[in-house]
């Protein structure tokens, strides 16, 4: 059986039209749960990321610095920078965030050798920024798409996995 690691962020960060960080990406990870439940693919979300787990996704969203505060938008994909796999599963997840994000050329998929938690998985890690909260339109696309951006986030997975997804 797939098994995938879920990690949604358990920040406190207000999001401008309501909720925060937290609660967001919470909403996001149970959806994709749900999804790739369907399909077969045990997600954990709780605890490390278990050693037979073959994708770790981390999810959070970015805020500017204090000098930029909603001027900036965009998605990052970070994988750990000497993981071949994490690269690759970097540019799926980025061609999937670039289908679904409204200005693709704002989204990238880069290295960082500076996170644990990615250098650290056994398996593919990515740490996926879908946005820039402190960003009105950048937030308001988060959370107006909730589902559409967990549809795509759970099918891409059970595609890395290896598990067969329906559309849509």
């Amino acid at each position: 059986m797939a098994k995938i690691y879920l990690k949604p962020s358990s920040r406190a960060d207000a999001y401008p039209n309501g909720g925060d960080e937290s609660y967001w990406m919470r909403k996001i990870a149970s959806a994709v749960e749900t999804a790739l439940s369907r399909l077969g693919v045990c997600c954990v979300l709780e605890g490390d990321p278990p050693p037979d787990c073959g994708l770790c996704l981390y999810l959070c969203s970015h805020a500017a610095p204090a000098e930029m505060e909603a001027k900036i938008k965009g998605a990052d994909v970070f994988y750990y920078k000497y993981s071949p796999a994490g690269r690759r599963a970097a540019e799926v997840f980025s061609a999937c965030l670039k289908g679904l994000y409204p200005q693709p050329e704002l989204v990238e998929a880069s290295p960082t050798a500076a996170r644990e938690d990615l250098a650290n998985a056994k398996a593919p890690a990515l740490l996926l920024n879908l946005c820039y909260h402190d960003n009105p339109q950048d937030e308001a696309w988060l959370v107006s798409n909730v589902d559409v951006i967990s549809a795509g986030l759970a099918k891409t997975a059970a595609e890395f996995l290896g598990v067969d997804s329906v559309d849509g």
